[in-house]
């Protein structure tokens, strides 16, 4: 069997010092990348995003160049004036291939620079960026959650044509796949007609994510980790608790992530002053501070309207937090209630979280049961063995 010794991560995504304001993508990557230097194997990650610069952290090398379309003004002004007309579809489809050949390109001459080998390369599945890997390298791509499915499954909006269109191309001529949970592999073998594919769940730091000894737990509190947007659920789990200050006035709900306008949200929907008082917005925060405040919580719910998986749910399970999740297959395959969690439809969400309230059992033991959930399947040491063996397979 051939060692795995270089590999090559093509990504949009990826945490640094340089940028720290990441998705899941990015913060997957980043602790993917980590594990595998600790196992001795280097790694190199070519970054297209807002900056130029290079460095190295945590014994991961990063390249990372700008933007190709921010980059390229021309480039821009074609994109942006074809994608408006329907009879310029072919010439707006043709530049976001010039901007694949163009990142393609910057690759080949960074490897030849630098004078590189790699192994085994992966990327994402979004923006169709396994059109630029050069195509002697075997590569695979990892379904995070493409703008197709993003586009056709959770009705998001405004959608670039031109990024659904290479993402299709990327998978037509792609044989090494992995997805991350079974609903994940279900909705991109019937959108790009998949055939084979690996399942490697999302793995988490579960010595990182673990229970705070003697954690000083807000009573009646409510938290909410992730990008607050409607999508996500914010505008469900706002209605839910106000309907819970009816029976619990103390309660509290508390906001980790982007507040986005919602700040101003509840100013203009919520009248009484008590409850806007008893809503919180942390912002975001670095991974430590997301510890000690969840740490704090008595429950934590996670209202999304679609999800291809949840680190995120996975890292408040992992402290051993009771949770509350919205009724959608991506959740419904970690869990089981009432093991390990709770599941709400939208108008359930402040009567799940009322059980959890007056049930002090129930609450000791979804949490006991949700950390022992994420040590036996979802930790990011069985992630990461899945996928170098994994990447044994393709090369």
């Amino acid at each position: 069997m051939k060692e795995i010794k270089n590999v090559l991560i093509v990504t949009r995504e990826y945490q640094s010092s340089h940028t720290p304001k990441v998705g899941g993508t990015g913060v997957f990557y980043k602790n993917l990348c980590t594990e595998l230097v600790k196992r001795g194997i280097s790694v190199h990650v070519f970054l297209i995003s807002k900056y130029t610069f290079d460095s190295n952290e945590d014994g991961v090398n990063i390249h990372s160049i700008k933007d190709i379309f921010k980059a390229n003004p021309f480039l821009e002004l074609v994109r942006s004036f074809t994608g408006k007309v329907k009879a310029f579809e072919k010439i707006y489809f043709k530049t976001y291939l010039s901007e694949k050949k163009i990142i393609s390109d910057k690759i080949n001459a960074w490897i030849k620079k630098s004078n590189l080998h790699f192994d085994v390369a992966e990327t994402h599945d979004f923006d169709g960026l396994a059109l630029s890997i050069p195509k002697e390298i075997p590569y695979v791509i990892r379904c995070h959650g493409s703008w197709s499915v993003l586009e056709k499954y959770f009705g998001y909006k405004k959608v670039h044509q031109g990024r659904v269109f290479c993402e299709k191309e990327a998978f037509k001529t792609s044989k090494n796949i992995i997805t991350i949970s079974r609903y994940n592999e279900a909705i991109n073998k019937n959108l790009f007609g998949i055939k084979d594919s690996k399942l490697i769940y999302n793995g988490i730091d579960e010595k990182f994510y673990k229970p705070e000894e003697n954690a000083e737990i807000i009573p009646q509190s409510v938290f909410y980790l992730g990008n607050v947007s409607f999508e996500k659920g914010a505008e469900t789990l706002i209605r839910s608790f106000i309907q819970l200050k009816i029976d619990y006035p103390e309660a509290s709900l508390h906001f980790i992530g982007n507040p986005n306008h919602y700040p101003t949200y509840i100013t203009e929907h919520i009248q009484d002053t008590e409850t806007r008082n008893s809503i919180h917005f942390y912002g975001n925060r670095p991974a430590t501070e997301i510890v000690q405040l969840i740490s704090k919580a008595e429950v934590v719910c996670f209202p999304s309207k679609g999800e291809n998986f949840s680190l995120s749910l996975l890292e408040v399970m992992a402290m051993q937090k009771p949770v509350v999740c919205s009724s959608i297959d991506s959740f419904k395959e970690i869990i089981e209630e009432p093991v390990n969690g709770l599941i709400a439809n939208e108008e359930e969400f402040h009567e799940k979280i009322s059980l959890i309230f007056k049930d002090k059992n129930l609450r000791s033991s979804l949490s006991i049961n949700a950390r022992a959930l994420i040590e036996l399947k979802f930790g990011i040491d069985k992630m990461v063995d899945e996928t170098i063996s994994y990447y044994h397979e393709i090369i």
